[in-house]
């Protein structure tokens, strides 16, 4: 009797030890799991951050480069090449390019491209002959010399007229104003007031064309017709100056 009371109870201690153990295993694994499940946002929390980074790295090294052509492109619009940096470049390049000579005039610019394709040595000679002037290379790959000249090139003053054209505008002429061919527009004028206040020998000019051949005459007549110049047109000017 008691060895059989024994039994039993050691038979309900193994079934609740056996529970207890399964209990117990189960909470290991479920805390295992969240465990992993608080992990896994995690990693790919990581990843994400990761690939963010590299998109955001890579974007800025392509700003950097992008940046780079801007100010290369705009330090050659404004031809801040001096002679012995054009000679470097043309020397490290070891390229034959077509030669550009650009003249900046006060009333436009003269632009005359060399005949043919120079080697180096030629460009160096040419560059070396235009000492005073600011330099190039565009993105075509061609030289381009430039000198600002504080006068009318010649074609302005042989063949040049100051005139108005339909809208009233001071425009420039190549040629008597009835031939059409705009080299420059100015400003809208006043042409009630200007009628009024010119002698008609002169407004009978202006419209027939005024010739001008140096760059004070020049200046002369954009200071007298600056005078009937609408003040929208004023505004625009002073703002652009």
């Amino acid at each position: 009797m008691n060895a059989f009371r024994l039994k039993k109870q050691l038979w309900r201690r193994w079934r609740r030890w056996k529970k207890a153990l399964w209990v117990g295993a189960a909470c290991i694994a479920l805390t295992v799991l969240a465990w992993r499940s608080m992990q896994v946002p995690e990693e790919i929390s990581g990843l994400l951050t990761n690939s963010s980074w590299a998109d955001s790295a890579d974007s800025e090294l392509a700003a950097a480069v992008f940046k780079v052509g801007e100010d290369s492109d705009e330090a050659k619009e404004k031809g801040t090449l001096n002679n012995e940096q054009l000679l470097q470049t043309i020397t490290q390049s070891g390229l034959s390019r077509t030669v550009h000579l650009k003249t900046t005039y006060v009333s436009g610019e003269e632009i005359q491209t060399l005949p043919g394709v120079k080697n180096p040595l030629q460009l160096k000679t040419i560059i070396n002959e235009h000492p005073e002037w600011s330099g190039w290379i565009s993105s075509e790959g061609d030289l381009w010399l430039e000198q600002k000249v504080n006068d009318l090139s010649t074609m302005i003053k042989n063949e040049a007229y100051f005139g108005v054209d339909a809208f009233g505008n001071l425009t420039l002429f190549k040629g008597p104003p009835v031939q059409e061919k705009v080299l420059k527009t100015f400003f809208q004028m006043d042409m009630g007031s200007l009628k009024s206040s010119l002698p008609e020998n002169i407004w009978k000019e202006l419209h027939e064309g005024i010739r001008v051949q140096d760059i004070e005459e020049y200046n002369s007549v954009l200071s007298t017709f600056s005078d009937y110049a609408r003040e929208a047109a004023e505004h625009v000017m002073q703002n652009k100056q």
